[in-house]
């Protein structure tokens, strides 16, 4: 890992990674907590409702979303972060104390559920909005997939929160502990910015800009772009995948686990693991193969890992392999597709990078998750062999999707523009 290190990072760019990196372990330690309990909290509200639950988090993301573009194109970047993460942390103090009232109210847990589905999308996407906005294409190459280790740093520190302690302190405390998290993230990461402006002599007055622009053309800038619509299609096909697994998981641990606390428990191990496995992926892969093979290379090669292992899956139909599946599904996903995946945004204009990539990142990504749980409806009788045999079929068409963005990447970051 050192070795990489060194070959990938210069020394003037260590200040700037490792407050990004350090911005973005707090905020994944934060979100992690909080996830374990939402998956804990669904199996509360009833597995029978989980569809109802995505559906509604999908029509949150319809209204939230002009709202973060109405605030994206008038306020200062310096307070995006600050202001964003501050209205999170205080709904789910709210929430929060709610549930330390009336710690067994269905709508409560079913409200907590939406809000952790629908806004750590936000979260996650105005940091590396903030990220690819700050480093250019060469360097996100090579730092993105450390960046990206940070976040898995705390997001394996979370969950092993969860594991060791949620079953004594309760989901309330964890709440709580994932809200003062969520406040030494706005505060890394507002030092991560001013590294990153620094680094680059880039003008301080740049963080008094607002990103500008108008909603209306940010559903142009996709409509009319191949290389967005290609990005969106790739986004939708991995949530649709995640909607077939998310649901097999649900239907295992409801017969397997009977309580809240001890299926928080589970969930914050499966969480570990696979973000112990995705900081693997980022620190010993990511960088490496981009900056070597491409992005056409690191980009294909994540639908083909993933259809190798749900064909195993559709081999082996238990328990253990799908929970085996999920974890190394999730880390391809987090570890490999995200950090590539934001590489491809590095080529494109400030108002596509905040507020575009906003768009793919939230309301398409909670679209992809309805489109999911619909054909989960029509798939879900087939079984866990069939349903995984599917979701094979998934991923072999977005090997050339896959292998298209990556070539067009390449072709922008070389100077042949188009428009986006």
């Amino acid at each position: 890992m050192f070795d990489q290190w060194r070959r990938l990072v210069g020394a003037n760019e260590v200040r700037s990674l490792l407050l990004s990196a350090a911005a973005y372990c707090a905020l994944l330690a934060g979100y992690y907590m909080l996830r374990s309990l939402r998956e804990a909290y669904a199996l509360q509200v009833g597995r029978e409702h989980i569809d109802v639950l995505f559906y509604t988090t999908f029509g949150v993301m319809l209204v939230v979303l002009p709202l973060y573009w109405f605030v994206v194109a008038r306020v200062p970047r310096r307070w995006l972060v600050p202001l964003v993460y501050s209205i999170v942390i205080a709904l789910f103090a709210i929430l929060g104390t709610g549930l330390s009232v009336n710690p067994d109210s269905r709508a409560l847990a079913a409200v907590f559920w939406v809000s952790v589905t629908s806004l750590n999308l936000f979260i996650v996407s105005v940091f590396w909005s903030t990220m690819v906005d700050a480093w250019q294409s060469g360097a996100a190459k090579r730092v993105f997939g450390f960046v990206a280790a940070g976040g898995s740093t705390g997001a394996m520190l979370g969950p092993l929160f969860n594991s060791l302690f949620v079953e004594d302190l309760g989901p309330v405390a964890v709440i709580f502990v994932a809200c003062s998290l969520l406040g030494v993230a706005i505060i890394a990461a507002r030092l991560a910015q001013r590294a990153l402006l620094a680094r680059s002599d880039a003008s301080r007055e740049t963080l008094d800009i607002a990103v500008g622009g108008r909603a209306t053309d940010d559903l142009r800038r996709l409509i009319r772009s191949n290389y967005l619509l290609a990005i969106a299609a790739l986004i939708v096909a991995g949530q649709i995948l995640g909607a077939f697994m998310y649901n097999e998981q649900a239907r295992y641990v409801e017969a397997a686990y009977e309580t809240l606390n001890a299926r928080a428990a589970l969930f914050a191990r499966i969480d570990l693991a696979v973000n112990a496995l995705s900081l693997a992926f980022q620190t010993l892969v990511v960088g490496w193969l981009a900056s070597r093979g491409g992005l056409r290379l690191a980009l294909g090669a994540i639908p083909v890992l993933l259809m190798l292992s749900l064909i195993l899956l559709a081999l082996l139909p238990m328990g253990a392999v799908l929970i085996a599946t999920q974890v190394f599904r999730r880390a391809v996903d987090y570890g490999l597709f995200k950090p590539t995946r934001e590489m491809l945004f590095t080529v494109l204009g400030s108002e596509t990078k905040f507020k575009s990539k906003s768009l793919l990142d939230t309301v398409l990504q909670r679209g992809g998750d309805s489109v999911g749980q619909l054909m989960y409806g029509l798939i879900g009788g087939l079984g866990l062999s069939g349903v995984a045999w599917v979701g094979a079929g998934v991923c072999a068409l977005m090997v050339g999707l896959a292998s298209w963005v990556g070539g067009r990447f390449s072709a922008r970051e070389s100077g042949q523009r188009e428009p986006a």
